[in-house]
């Protein structure tokens, strides 16, 4: 259709722009569409859509892809409203495509967990190498993501309470846990019980004892032996049976998602034992273990499908390449293939849509955002991306366009992330614009010197947000959310909702001196970083630095660490993206919250990301930061006497004020 003008296709309510229309009316064999944060990814597959239906093109041999169920289902519901329910183009994911092309075999599906935990407790129980292995790999799990997690399946947030319920643990001695609670007269400490052999008492978090245990972990059998209690550790056969069962799925979903990644980037044991032959001799028996009872692991996985006449889902993708290329029925055949989130495929998904490609010769239009690529320990592989010409090279020349206009962030914010990320050479360049700027600074830093500051800072900022805006909080990982004090008093938590383990619905409440209650006041949504992609809100407050983990997070396990990488010339490029993806989710705000120097909250941070955006951000950021003339310390939002102000948060020992612009 290049050569003449052509109305805009108005999609999903929204005229397109000329960058969308020029991709969707590209009739190329081999598109990619270069997208930013915002730029309407989904609206500009809809137009494609759109487009090949009006070219005459029969829309049931139209194929969509997207990578997991939630976008698929995304997918499904723009399509539908765009062309109604009865539309016949197929939207899936890869998998489930897998599944229909090989479905000589049932899918393992969501029995998969419960086949690993099977397997994994007979083999500590009768081995005992095996049981040391598994007791190594979740002291890894717990380094590198869940160091809350008692042994006895509990998450302790108190360091002290957590290294003495490991302790009666490992003896056989479960215990009860309970948070600590907030209210207007101050905080009652956390505190376990212990009901055993009829004896019964409380260890609080404030106990010398226990807070010795947490800098001293063999105390704590000590600690035990007073208490009146037998500390002799029970067998690692039966330790690790126990904690097996403690930790629900966690262990075997853990399990799996490694067997999986192997799958995707066609890794196997071998070449993670060669990259581990490169290890420290100190870790490097210690990885070898726990390397043999992955491999057992996956044996007999294997054997148990095989078995019981079943394929995973990465093996129905890999199986169902291996059948197309050798002659096997490739079931419905299509003309058009879109896959979106194209920046987070793996090898087999390409492997697979090649083969069907070699087959069929249809057209494939694909959209994705480099900048957003954070899927890595899943199978992603950003360098499909990158390579993307030389991938499809046997289909002619791919045709590459962009859609940078954002419709979410304010055209700070869109300067701002876009210059942090923009730093990774391997990265396509592109030229994000937003289409509004914000009169005030959309960028606020929330200077804390501690965790202990993090809910009091956001509580503050929240009394002044609207009512009817919505907000984010955004932590690295799943423990940041422990920042809110445990969910009681201020800060209630809710249950994980479908959009997946890593969001929680969050009350955020105050004190009502009329009822001595507290009330509730908005509701809110923590996620992790990744939990957030493709979600947006009008405020987004980051805790960019923690005590542990943050942005960079350093935390991997050591198996984790053998995958194979190709150097993208920047210190961890991954983490950057995912930085990138938590600050393009705010349409309004950006609330960063750091811990900053002591000396100087102005002027320098602990975090090597915080640090380079306020370098190349100053002027953006402080203007919209409320340090303290006086002390140089964070301040908050004061409403005293009829006006709106910020104070210092050590009032009345600093009484240094600012004038408060709003945000």
């Amino acid at each position: 259709m290049s050569g003449r003008s052509v109305e805009p296709y108005v999609v999903r309510g929204h005229a397109l722009d000329g960058q969308q229309m020029s991709a969707v009316t590209d009739d190329s064999p081999t598109q990619l569409v270069i997208a930013g944060a915002g730029t309407g990814k989904t609206t500009t597959l809809i137009g494609k859509v759109r487009h090949l239906v009006e070219q005459g093109e029969d829309p049931s041999r139209i194929l969509m892809i997207s990578l997991t169920n939630n976008t698929v289902a995304d997918l499904r519901g723009a399509v539908e409203a765009e062309f109604g329910p009865d539309f016949p183009a197929d939207v899936m994911t890869i998998h489930a495509l897998g599944n229909r092309i090989y479905g000589r075999r049932p899918c393992v599906g969501s029995v998969r967990n419960g086949i690993l935990k099977r397997i994994m407790y007979d083999l500590v129980q009768e081995d005992r190498p095996s049981a040391r292995a598994l007791m190594a790999y979740i002291d890894g799990m717990r380094q590198a993501g869940s160091s809350d997690l008692s042994l006895n399946g509990t998450f302790i947030r108190e360091r002290g309470l957590r290294t003495v319920a490991d302790a009666l643990f490992r003896c056989g001695i479960g215990c009860g846990y309970s948070k600590a609670v907030q209210s207007r007269d101050g905080t009652s400490p956390a505190y376990i019980s212990v009901d055993h052999g009829g004896v019964r008492f409380e260890l609080r978090s404030d106990d010398p004892a226990v807070i010795d245990a947490g800098r001293r972990p063999g105390s704590c059998y000590e600690l035990i032996g007073r208490m009146g209690l037998d500390c002799s550790p029970i067998n690692v056969n039966d330790l690790a049976s126990n904690v097996l069962m403690a930790w629900n799925d966690r262990i075997p979903e853990s399990i799996g998602a490694l067997i999986s990644r192997c799958k995707c980037t066609r890794t196997s044991i071998r070449d993670l034992r060669r990259a581990n032959d490169c290890n420290p001799s100190s870790v490097r028996a210690t990885v070898a273990d726990k390397l043999d009872l992955l491999n057992r692991i996956w044996d007999l996985y294997t054997l148990e499908c095989i078995g019981g006449d079943m394929a995973d889902y990465d093996d129905m993708v890999i199986q169902s390449a291996e059948s197309v290329r050798a002659g096997g029925d490739p079931g419905k055949g299509y003309d058009h293939v879109l896959i979106d989130e194209y920046q987070d495929v793996s090898p087999i998904l390409v492997d697979l849509v090649r083969a069907l490609r070699e087959r069929m010769g249809f057209g494939l239009f694909c959209v994705g955002d480099d900048w957003q690529s954070i899927y890595s320990f899943s199978g992603g592989d950003v360098w499909q991306f990158y390579d993307f010409g030389s991938v499809w090279k046997g289909w002619g020349e791919p045709s590459v366009r962009r859609i940078e206009t954002t419709y979410r962030c304010p055209q700070q914010v869109v300067e701002m992330t876009s210059r942090f990320v923009s730093k990774n050479p391997m990265q396509q360049r592109k030229d994000v614009r937003g289409l509004s700027s914000s009169e005030s600074p959309p960028v606020i830093l929330l200077p804390v010197d501690s965790d202990r500051g993090i809910a009091r800072m956001v509580a503050n900022r929240l009394d002044h947000i609207p009512a009817e805006e919505s907000v984010f909080v955004i932590g690295r990982t799943r423990n940041d959310i422990y920042a809110f004090g445990g969910g009681s008093s201020q800060f209630r938590f809710g249950q994980s909702d479908a959009r997946g383990s890593g969001t929680v619905d969050v009350t955020y409440r105050r004190w009502d001196e009329d009822c001595a209650d507290w009330r509730d006041v908005r509701d809110l949504t923590f996620l992790t970083a990744h939990s957030s992609k493709g979600l947006e809100a009008d405020n987004v407050f980051i805790l960019v630095d923690r005590d542990r983990g943050g942005f960079p997070s350093t935390l991997s396990t050591d198996i984790d660490e053998l995958f194979r990488t190709r150097d993208e010339g920047i210190p961890y490029p991954e983490e950057r993206r995912v930085l990138y993806v938590a600050m393009t989710r705010a349409r309004k705000r950006v609330f960063l919250v750091n811990r900053m120097d002591d000396e100087s909250y102005a002027l320098s941070s602990e975090t090597p990301f915080m640090s380079e955006l306020i370098e190349d951000n100053g002027a953006m950021i402080t203007r919209s930061t409320p340090f303290c003339g006086e002390c140089f310390g964070p301040m908050r939002i004061v409403s005293y006497g009829g006006r709106t102000f910020y104070g210092c948060c050590d009032y009345p020992n600093c009484r240094g004020t600012r004038e408060f612009k709003g945000f």
